[in-house]
């Protein structure tokens, strides 16, 4: 599911020039020491499929991976030095009664934040580009990640940022364990466009991770901002819109591609699987348009902050509130129809 959340201000304008940005953010990352986490030259994503992917559990004994055991290392320690605003570990959740089982979070210092930090910015010609002072705080760096040429994945203890990698960062107001902000960086800095590459990478994290847990989504604040992110978070146990049934709208055995709606769910979403090429899964790529609902909200997860407003909370307003944000019938039958074109594109 695909979060994109726009921001405009149409009386101010910013006095940096793109390229200016660029090297503003590149000079930030130069010199920076970070452990990094290099991906072995094979890629799994050309064959493996999404049955290998660990169910949440409760044991803490269970095996991590090495990357999943170095992020979440890497965020308990930044929670113990108190770098985060609350300690999300300890906010109270409920299950909201009804058919769905909603999920919903009292958190009252929570706030809607984002990894762009606005120092100034105004309208422009070329639209409205961004400063951000994010890379100025070197202790939210928790790691870094990047291809490798070893035959096996490794991890660095410290090693200077590559050229083309993934800064994690962490979300000083998460919304639940391991909240983290992943940002794809090539030569000139973090990327302003969405790229195969990168987009690629990001599938390799989540295989690598191997938890179900973990969710990712991708967000940016305008079509022309300065640089595009992922958001990685881990939930303790299956979202509403997980437990939903799915009917699949286009199948190529072939090439391995499924599409498929979830069906009974108040928000229009899709599904794509693949049973040999997780490679491929980067290509069906679609665009959405503004949401006044946060990706987890959209999957079932709804945070209060405040009491009476958790208390209060109801299955029937939640799903007026999700409805609201969806997309009508004709809007999502041309979303699907324009996904069964690049599929049978792409599955061969």
């Amino acid at each position: 599911m695909v979060q994109v959340k726009q921001v405009e201000d149409e009386n101010m304008c910013s006095k940096y020039t793109a390229d200016e940005y660029l090297k503003t953010q590149k000079s930030c990352i130069k010199g920076i020491r970070l452990p990094l986490y290099q991906f072995g030259k094979h890629s799994p994503l050309n064959d493996i499929s999404f049955k290998m992917l660990k169910m949440p559990s409760c044991d803490p004994l269970e095996e991590q991976t090495l990357l999943e055991s170095l992020l979440l290392a890497k965020w308990e320690e930044r929670l113990s030095e108190g770098l985060f605003r609350y300690d999300v570990t300890l906010s109270e959740i409920k299950v909201i009664v009804g058919r769905r089982k909603f999920l919903a979070q009292l958190n009252e210092s929570w706030t809607d934040t984002s990894l762009l930090q606005y120092e100034e910015k105004r309208k422009c010609d070329h639209g409205i580009l961004f400063q951000t002072n994010w890379l100025k705080c070197h202790e939210e760096l928790l790691c870094c990640i990047s291809s490798g040429e070893n035959t096996e994945s490794k991890l660095i203890s410290a090693a200077l940022v590559p050229s083309s990698s993934i800064l994690v960062l962490i979300n000083a107001t998460p919304v639940e364990y391991g909240h983290v902000f992943l940002l794809p960086c090539g030569v000139n800095g973090p990327l302003q466009f969405l790229d195969d590459r990168s987009l690629e990478m990001l599938l390799r994290i989540a295989v690598e991770m191997n938890n179900f847990s973990l969710c990712l989504f991708y967000e940016f604040s305008t079509p022309r901002t300065a640089c595009l992110y992922f958001q990685a978070l881990f939930f303790s146990s299956l979202l509403p819109v997980e437990a939903m049934t799915a009917d699949t709208f286009f199948s190529d055995s072939l090439g391995g591609i499924y599409v498929s709606t979830i069906t009974g769910y108040p928000v229009k979403a899709l599904i794509f699987e693949t049973s040999c090429n997780l490679k491929k899964m980067g290509q069906p790529q679609v665009s959405d348009k503004s949401s006044i609902l946060s990706p987890w909200e959209c999957w079932g997860y709804f945070l209060f902050k405040s009491r009476s407003e958790f208390d209060q909370a109801t299955e029937n307003a939640l799903l007026g509130r999700l409805a609201a944000a969806s997309l009508d019938d004709a809007e999502f039958q041309g979303v699907k129809q324009f996904c069964c074109d690049v599929a049978s594109k792409v599955a061969f």
